[in-house]
């Protein structure tokens, strides 16, 4: 027998669902929790001055048996008074006046599921049911009253659950045939890959064991194949229920998926869905979810239901073409589509964002952890960037007048942004005493205030205002960034510094995430295990540190499975790339770039670190030797397409040299696969400091405190960029090369020591004619 857990709320959201998609809806962030927690506490503290025998968050469970399945459902009611009534609350800023007692169907379904479990565990024959909404802008309430006999809530509650076992059946079966397909399922390949079996051994024992493992997996040990195997195995044993495989970019995906597919073909079934990004997927030619403008939004949730019961009665894999097609034939949208297939998937493979992110993080898994989740984190190195990012939140001036000006014939739109708009003139002011920028621990009490009463106006704007007009788009953008700011304002901490500056007219405030280690491990602790690899996951005790890594938490450093003498890694101690004594490096770059093409026809790249350098440095190579060779200097903002017909020049039949000149740090520096002779050298100017900046330098001085400053802020990431890019080389077993590191630093011990032990000794440039 297979037990299905389930929450009340999760229950009924599923089931009972109906109308549109809305746009811009508030969601659950955490400063709406805590409104929604102060509203539940007014009145709970209230009842119970009113009923000293009035309990609040009341936890009641009921269970079911059925021939194969055991149905678990359990929650909290706000509030009860045996006997006499139970009560549930809810939190808006929607007037009260235009609530009516069928304002909301689920809120009523959620309350009727609670007095049923009472009277089931009371054994009673009727009970009062109270819906009460309280408005946080006014801070009054407004209750309904139902009385309801036992067997009118029986029957509705045994529909409901024989409506969402027609859903669970159809998984549980899936279940027991994947199960039996994973007990005996093999290693996909004949033999191990040296280094690959003790990596694999390792998650296999992280994932039992439980927390997390840190792994420096460098190319060609077969790092996704090691993490997918033992952790689809492991659902197969029972250790696990679902894998969240999370990716920083959109090619990693891929692999992740082909993976999966050798799984496949070897017998093992899983059902993996990937999360397309709601920009590729929607099927508009423009994205506007509002329900008067896309088809697919209205009446949504009219019909999803049926249209999920129809794939999991007969698709065994949730392509994007399927998703789509499906899509199409309900009228439903596409992305919401695939988020509802996440709850019947094995294996999730996604951006970082869909875990991490407290903007568009997956509530419907991590707001009430029920199941035990596994974690596996592609190219980990890049989470450091991509949490600050996540973590940061920014206010400007400019984006309050654009909403300000499409708003202004809204009076209560008017008022709270003029308010706002009020609080950045006075932020210019001082600015202006301080030199434009001003840094300083904390949130402003008064700025959030604000923030908060432009969302009561925002919320009454969305119920009243449906149709378009011109500036709605400033409007929706400004709400989606002070939900962004509320979200963050909640869980800065140490970790967190706050800055101001003026860039004309414009002021900007940002909360800035500069260590996002405790949020991490807030994070990771959603799941029973998690595993961070990358093969340039060094130093480790660096992201170890910053990536939240506690005691009892795993590493695992493994070497190059690769013969050593397959990369011939060389430095020219004769360039200097330091800022000062760059242009005096333009020759020696061109003439090092050159002889290494020159010596060995083949397709190259030169990597940089800055465009202008990039730029600088084509100027005279072209005029040099531009005759010599075939040549592509990349251009920023390259799409999809573009990054594509680059890579197709790789693989191009020439009768000469290929040099490509690219951007350290960019798309074409890690992600990518140029295996064999499509690649057979790269050159790395510099050490690959991140551009400086004010934020690098804030970074910088947060750490010094731990005489880590420099490290952290422009060393550590640096080493990774050319550690990505010279990994471009070697692919596989049989690829040969040469990476030539082009600056004095690398031999300075400080820099050294963070490369491989596989490139040590570095061959001096100089010297390579008399090898």
């Amino acid at each position: 027998m297979i037990d299905i857990k389930i929450s009340v709320r999760n229950l009924i959201e599923f089931v009972h669902r109906y109308g549109d998609i809305v746009s811009g809806g508030m969601g659950t962030s955490p400063s709406r929790l805590e409104e929604g927690t102060r509203a539940h506490v007014k009145i709970q503290k209230e009842r119970q001055k009113e009923d000293i025998s009035y309990e609040k968050e009341q936890y009641f469970k009921y269970q079911i048996a059925f021939e194969d399945i055991l149905f678990i459902v359990d929650g909290r009611a706000d509030g009860i008074v045996r006997g006499r009534y139970i009560e549930e609350i809810k939190s808006t800023y929607a007037p009260l006046e235009d609530i009516d007692e069928d304002y909301n169907r689920l809120y009523w379904a959620q309350v009727m599921f609670y007095g049923f479990m009472y009277m089931e565990e009371e054994k009673k024959a009727n009970v009062l049911l109270l819906l009460t909404y309280f408005n946080l802008d006014t801070e009054t309430t407004k209750t309904f009253e139902r009385n309801y006999t036992y067997e009118e809530l029986k029957n509705f509650v045994s529909d409901t659950i024989e409506e969402y076992l027609k859903y669970t059946r159809e998984d549980v079966r899936w279940k027991k045939e994947r199960n039996e397909s994973l007990r005996t399922l093999p290693f996909p390949f004949m033999s191990y890959r040296l280094g690959q079996r003790d990596l694999a051994v390792d998650v296999y024992r992280t994932l039992r064991q439980g927390g997390k493992l840190f792994a420096k997996a460098p190319t060609g040990i077969g790092k996704t194949i090691s993490t997918l195997f033992p952790a689809i195995k492991a659902i197969g044993e029972g250790e696990a229920d679902r894998v969240f495989y999370l990716t920083a970019k959109g090619t990693l995906k891929t692999v992740a998926e082909e993976s999966v597919e050798i799984i496949r073909k070897k017998g093992g079934k899983v059902k993996f869905l990937t999360i397309t990004s709601k920009e590729k997927i929607c099927i508009n030619d423009e994205i506007n979810c509002n329900p008067d403008k896309c088809t697919f939004a209205e009446g949504h949730y009219d019909r999803i239901n049926a249209c999920i019961l129809d794939i999991l009665r007969n698709e065994r894999s949730y392509s994007k073409e399927m998703i789509i097609e499906y899509a199409k034939r309900y009228r439903v949208c596409p992305f919401e589509l695939s988020l509802d297939l996440s709850y019947f998937s094995d294996l999730i493979i996604c951006d970082y964002n869909y875990v991490f992110d407290p903007k568009v993080y997956l509530r419907r898994f991590f707001m009430d952890v029920r199941e035990n989740y596994i974690f596996l984190v592609d190219e980990a190195h890049n989470l450091v960037d991509r949490s600050r990012d996540m973590y940061s939140a920014s206010l400007s001036k400019e984006l309050v007048m654009e909403a300000k000006k499409a708003g202004d014939r809204f009076s209560y739109l008017k008022r709270s942004l003029t308010k706002i708009n009020k609080k950045f003139i006075e932020m210019r002011k001082t600015l202006e005493e301080k030199g434009g920028k001003h840094t300083y621990f904390g949130v402003s009490d008064d700025l959030i205030f604000l923030l908060k009463d432009f969302l009561q106006s925002f919320e009454i704007f969305q119920k009243e205002v449906r149709e378009d007009f011109e500036g709605r788009d400033k409007i929706l953008d400004l709400f989606f960034a002070v939900h962004s700011f509320l979200n963050i304002s909640e869980i800065y901490n140490e970790g967190y510094l706050t800055y101001e500056e003026t860039a004309g007219s414009n002021v900007i405030i940002k909360l800035f995430c500069i260590y996002p280690r405790d949020i991490l491990i807030d994070v990771f602790k959603r799941a029973k295990a998690s595993i961070l690899f990358s093969a340039t996951l060094a130093p480790m005790n660096y992201y170890f540190d910053v990536l939240g890594g506690e005691e009892g938490d795993y590493r695992k450093s493994l070497g190059s499975p690769f013969p050593k003498e397959n990369l011939e890694v060389y430095q020219d101690r004769n360039i200097d790339t330091r800022f000062t004594k760059r242009e005096e490096s333009f020759e020696g770059i061109s003439e090092n770039i050159h002889e290494m093409a020159r010596r060995r026809k083949g397709n190259y790249i030169a990597f940089f670190p800055s465009y202008k350098y990039m730029r600088d440095v084509h100027a005279l190579f072209m005029e040099k030797y531009g005759n010599e060779y075939d040549i592509y200097i990349q251009e920023p903002n390259l799409g999809e397409k573009e990054r594509d017909d680059v890579l197709s020049l790789f693989y191009q039949e020439r009768d000469r040299s290929f040099i490509s000149f690219m951007v350290l740090g960019g798309i074409f520096s890690e992600g990518i696969d140029l295996q064999g002779e499509a690649l057979i050298g790269a050159s790395v100017v510099g050490v690959g400091y991140p551009q400086v900046s004010y934020e690098r330098d804030l970074i910088k001085e947060y750490f010094a405190r731990e005489n880590l400053g420099f490290e952290y802020a422009y060393i550590y990431p640096g080493i990774n960029r050319v550690l990505q890019a010279a990994g471009r080389v070697i692919r596989s077993e049989s690829d040969q090369g040469q990476v030539l590191l082009m600056d004095l630093r690398y031999s300075w011990a400080q820099y050294k020591n963070l490369l491989p032990p596989e490139w040590q000794p570095l061959m001096d440039w100089n010297e390579r004619e008399s090898r």
